[in-house]
């Protein structure tokens, strides 16, 4: 086991339990998670296996390679592949059972092939761009693609597919403009015979805002982890986060008035100060844009950063905190004392970059009992009871 005090805890029974709440707002339409990029950071093996356990249909990843990952830790549900077909992965993922993205002539020709050397139909879904400009059929040309399909026995075509690029904003003219243009473009595929089992295009904030758009299955990713679609946006209730980020102070030093702290001195002490050090940094995923500007949180009291964040260390100031000393536990995000929009407002971005920067050297422990209530003790009693983190 990694004992490093630096640890991201999950909760994979916040995560089950957003699950069944976006089951209840999705209705009749099916839930896909999402678990790309690790599920957020969070873990896709465990993720995925706890998902899959509460039910879950179906499953999405950005890459083959992640797919794999998943088929061979045993998971069994249907998996779509969000990027394109490759030429060196689109047979491995045709053997998995993969559904994978086309939306071009070359990768028509690609997964056909593919198809021919395993042996079997290749199932594909199509992606058609209404408006998110980034990849995908032009909703246009749907009829055209539809017509030059039928050259390719070797593909089914079990879905059709979009994404929203504004489905959070509080004018729907777009996200409505959107769902036209999908329209429009499912009515050129069954003007031309293809029928997709499977029609979707709502993420996390479409299957919040708009319930016309949920179809035959949505596609929710970052309010599967408790997070929020967009800065400023709030969660209805219930849903709950599922990390925790947490370390210890290894070492407190008293430093005099006048004194500079890490490097390039940007930090001077205009007292004098217990600086308690943390092992945790950019090289971890935790911002060097941090520095001076966030907080943490020591025996319930805010601790703010001083100096910049290095690489592997950062500074805290506990000259506030009678009593704190090395040990102590320091939450660093996570929950209602210190939510990871605190983070993502202070740096300017989404919850979603907050969480997926976390590299892989910082543990993910995952803990799946609904009592579970994050206190030192009971993280203590977990890992002896289970071991290694996942």
């Amino acid at each position: 086991m990694d004992h490093r005090s630096t640890t991201a805890w999950i909760n994979l029974s916040a995560i089950r339990s957003n699950y069944r709440k976006l089951s209840a707002l999705a209705g009749k339409s099916a839930v896909c998670p999402v678990i790309k990029a690790d599920a957020y950071g969070h873990g896709a093996l465990a993720v995925a296996h706890a998902l899959e356990r509460e039910g879950a249909p179906y499953c999405a990843v950005a890459l083959a390679k992640e797919a794999l990952e998943l088929r061979e830790s045993g998971i069994q549900m249907p998996i779509l592949v969000f990027g394109a077909p490759d030429r060196s992965w689109s047979s491995i993922a045709i053997r998995l059972g993969c559904a994978q993205t086309i939306y071009t002539e070359e990768h028509v020709r690609i997964l056909a092939s593919a198809a021919r050397s395993v042996g079997t139909r290749a199932k594909a879904h199509i992606k058609v761009d209404t408006g998110m400009n980034r990849q995908g059929l032009s909703f246009a040309k749907a009829k055209a693609f539809a017509g030059m399909l039928s050259d390719y026995p070797e593909i089914y075509i079990e879905g059709v597919y979009s994404h929203f690029a504004d489905a959070d904003n509080l004018d729907p003219s777009f996200t409505k403009l959107q769902t036209e243009r999908f329209e429009l473009a499912l009515e050129a595929f069954r003007a031309a015979g293809i029928e997709p089992k499977i029609r979707h295009i709502s993420n996390s904030a479409g299957l919040l805002f708009h319930p016309n758009a949920r179809y035959d299955m949505v596609r929710p990713g970052i309010l599967l982890y408790g997070l929020s679609p967009a800065p400023g946006l709030n969660l209805p209730d219930g849903f709950e986060p599922a990390m925790t980020l947490m370390t210890s102070i290894v070492h407190v030093r008293d430093v005099a008035a006048g004194e500079s702290i890490s490097y390039g001195r940007t930090y001077t002490a205009a007292r004098r100060s217990r600086i308690g050090l943390l092992p945790i940094g950019y090289a971890d995923g935790y911002p060097r844009a941090l520095s001076n500007k966030a907080s943490v949180i020591v025996r319930g009291t805010r601790a703010p950063i001083v100096g910049r964040v290095c690489m592997d260390m950062t500074m805290i100031d506990l000259t506030g905190i009678p009593g704190a000393r090395a040990g102590d536990e320091v939450l660093l995000f996570g929950g209602r004392e210190l939510p990871v929009s605190e983070i993502s407002d202070l740096l300017c971005t989404i919850d979603y970059e907050v969480v997926c920067m976390l590299s892989k050297r910082v543990p993910r422990i995952h803990t799946d009992e609904d009592a579970f209530d994050g206190s030192r003790q009971e993280r203590k009693n977990y890992v002896d009871r289970e071991g290694s983190p996942l």
